[in-house]
């Protein structure tokens, strides 16, 4: 759940949260083997703080969990997720989905270079939307532009 949402349920301030998951992920991450066998992964980036601040993550297809975040994003910053895994760990990995970014595209090519490159489902549907949506504007304004078809 997004920290707003339990900031808002719970009625406490973000930054508790924040000590409180903070606390919990020291105390979990020494025992816990975020990258024991990553087969199918998923890798995305996403703007906050009104988009001038960036966070790239990565998330484990089979188990849903996020098993890798960083600050920024863009090659630099995916190859320090790659570098941090073995290099069994990285032929391990099979499939890696994301959007249609360059840089995750050459990172994957690098590290992983057998692994299948999957498109994510949303954008896919954001794609074909957009592309029908350009495509109605152009019908719509070449029938006004030339007038109605009889």
């Amino acid at each position: 759940m997004p920290t707003n949402l339990v900031s808002k349920q719970y009625r406490l301030k973000w930054h508790t949260i924040g000590n409180c998951v903070r606390r919990v992920q020291e105390y979990l991450e020494p025992v816990a083997d975020r990258f024991r066998k990553l087969k199918k992964i998923a890798i995305d980036e996403t703007s906050y703080r009104k988009g001038h601040k960036y966070i790239t993550v990565v998330q484990d297809l089979e188990t849903s969990e996020v098993v890798w975040a960083h600050d920024g994003h863009g090659d630099e910053v995916l190859s320090l997720f790659f570098e941090g895994l073995t290099q069994e760990q990285r032929d391990g990995i099979e499939y890696v989905a994301a959007d249609g970014a360059r840089w995750i595209t050459r990172q994957v090519e690098k590290f992983c270079p057998n692994a299948k490159r999957c498109v994510d489902p949303f954008h896919v549907v954001g794609w074909a939307t957009e592309a029908l949506d350009n495509t109605r504007k152009r019908l719509s304004n070449d029938t006004k532009k030339n007038g109605s078809p009889s």
